[in-house]
């Protein structure tokens, strides 16, 4: 009988934990992120990313212009606040014209755009 309230005692324990060990690995917050958060976690760094295997490095400068590099293939444009997202309007380089996207935090470092493309950001 000892045996036996020790074990539900476990047993009661058990699914709690698991339930703190699996939520733990979800992403602190995957809502949109609000320009104020933008203008603190994206522009004046570095976003790393991978679009159809090869690597992709775009800036977003403070003064409202951006580089880009996508495997050899550069590209220069300006951005703007859109709401609680960007627009990129390049001028230079791959798709050209005005592109808007919003960000999700994934967690860490990692970030992900509207159009699904996920990124590392380098400060």
């Amino acid at each position: 009988m000892k045996y036996f309230r020790r074990f539900a005692r476990y047993a009661g324990i058990a699914p709690v934990a698991l339930a703190v060990i699996v939520l733990s690995a979800f992403p602190a917050s995957s809502a949109t992120l609000t320009k104020e958060r933008i203008a603190k976690e994206i522009i004046g760094k570095t976003l790393n990313a991978r679009r159809m295997g090869m690597p992709v490095r775009i800036f977003y400068r403070k003064d409202g212009t951006l580089s880009m590099k996508f495997a050899f293939i550069s590209g220069e444009g300006t951005w703007k606040y859109s709401g609680d997202g960007i627009c990129m309007n390049i001028v230079k380089g791959p798709r050209q014209g005005e592109t808007c996207v919003t960000f999700q935090h994934l967690g860490g470092d990692k970030y992900r755009n509207s159009e699904g493309i996920e990124f590392t950001v380098q400060n």
